[in-house]
């Protein structure tokens, strides 16, 4: 069997060469019969099999690459609650009584990933030291204020940081304006985590196979059959948790998202004496400038950070140069430093930044959106949606069901934040 690796031709990931082993080791072959079919080894399929099999729900997982191969081994490993939006524009969007059931769903979801963890004691370094939203310069502090506000009023135990303590809790004169920290989010390793909801799965009895691409997924007499090159899977009920890296067999979810790349780089383990003096209590961060800047420093001393943009082709040596620019800008203390490791990863946005949790016919649902935060909100769906799958009372699902979205001008705006954040990187680089 092919070994897939969260990496792209010519990249190298720090998540697949430390991660756990891989408990997937078959295709699908012949065919099966199942309750329930999810199409997507990523945190939300991974979620709603292990749900559903905890329940006693047969569930057949079907992956076209490797476990954890799209976005969800491809992250900085930053597990933090709710959306990138504040939840006064959730309820903006999608309404009074619907923003507030999506919000409460998502708040705490940072303590269902962790209790996850521990349940199924799964080796992902977990580290549950909360993560920080910190501000780059002092006219971001009263957004920062305003989100923090709007958080505790969900219940979350946020508090904010005036700038000496988030100057010494990132060990950066360049963070000396405040933010936010929630104690309850943290980091993992995040193909590591993945890895370990599919064994925690299996051991509760679903069936996953990986190198299955779904070639066709067709309505008949006895129910939805998902086709496979070497075999299919009859089911009641299917979850095409495909999201960014679903494909032409999935256009419909392919169409409801506009394709955004992230890139990673990370650093040999640091010196102690310079491991110690970034980020000393090891919360995850991530920054308020335009081109996000998030970094974290894992168990072995890495340093890994994290922006928008792709390492295709000539854009590698830009990128890299940017972020080694930006390392060196927030902690000099590791200048001369080479990258050890690169990757890229890709998100699916949605134009109002929130995730779609989409119905494309009766019994096919489609979660897809989530705008690159993925950890929380994607265990936290799974969750709800075995709930509802098994019940089938969708007025207790805390998200909006909706019909199949199409983004319109995809190429064109994934096009435009591509290389609207190149340009940003040559103009702060040079």
């Amino acid at each position: 069997m092919t070994v897939y690796l969260p990496q792209d031709t010519g990249e190298t990931s720090l998540w697949g060469d430390t991660a756990i082993e891989n408990p997937v080791t078959e295709k699908l072959n012949g065919n099966l019969q199942a309750d329930v079919v999810v199409v997507g080894g990523g945190f939300t399929g991974l979620s709603t099999a292990l749900h559903l099999a905890e329940s006693g729900v047969s569930v057949v997982l079907i992956e076209s690459h490797s476990i954890g191969y799209g976005g969800s081994g491809r992250n900085a490993g930053l597990v933090n609650a709710g959306v990138w939006k504040t939840p006064d524009y959730v309820v903006k969007q999608i309404g009074v009584e619907a923003g507030d059931r999506f919000n409460q769903a998502l708040y705490d979801s940072p303590n269902v990933v962790f209790e996850l963890v521990n349940r199924y004691q799964i080796d992902c370094q977990a580290n549950q030291c909360g993560t920080i939203n910190i501000a780059h310069k002092a006219s971001a502090i009263e957004y920062l204020q305003n989100r923090c506000d709007q958080l505790k009023k969900l219940g979350a135990s946020v508090r904010f940081l005036d700038g000496d303590t988030t100057q010494s809790m990132s060990g950066s004169a360049y963070y000396s304006h405040g933010g936010i920290l929630d104690p309850n989010a943290g980091t993992i390793q995040p193909l590591s985590y993945a890895r370990g909801l599919a064994r925690a799965a299996i051991e509760k009895g679903a069936r996953l196979f990986q190198e299955s691409p779904l070639l066709s997924l067709e309505r008949e007499e006895k129910g939805w059959v998902a086709k496979s090159e070497s075999g299919e899977v009859l089911a009641d009920k299917v979850v095409l948790a495909t999201n960014a890296y679903s494909d032409r067999n999935s256009q419909g979810v392919q169409n409801s998202t506009v394709p955004v790349f992230i890139f990673q780089c990370a650093t040999a383990p640091l010196p102690d004496k310079i491991a110690e003096s970034i980020i000393p209590q090891r919360q995850g961060m991530w920054d308020t400038q335009t081109l996000m800047t998030s970094s974290r420093v894992d168990e072995t001393g890495r340093l890994v950070m994290s922006s928008a943009g792709s390492l295709q082709g000539f854009k590698n040596i830009i990128r890299q140069s940017w972020m080694k620019h930006m390392r060196n800008k927030i902690y000099p203390q590791t200048k001369g430093l080479p990258w050890e490791y690169y990757w890229t990863g890709q998100v699916g946005l949605t134009s109002n930044k929130i995730l779609r949790i989409q119905l494309l016919a009766p019994g096919v649902f489609a979660p897809s959106g989530f705008n690159g935060r993925g950890i929380g909100p994607g265990t936290v769906i799974g969750k709800h949606l075995a709930e509802t799958l098994i019940s089938g009372n969708r007025n207790e699902f805390p998200f909006p069901v909706e019909a199949l979205y199409n983004e319109s001008w995809r190429k064109t705006r994934s096009a435009y934040y591509e290389y609207g954040t190149l340009g940003l990187d040559l103009v702060d680089r040079f």
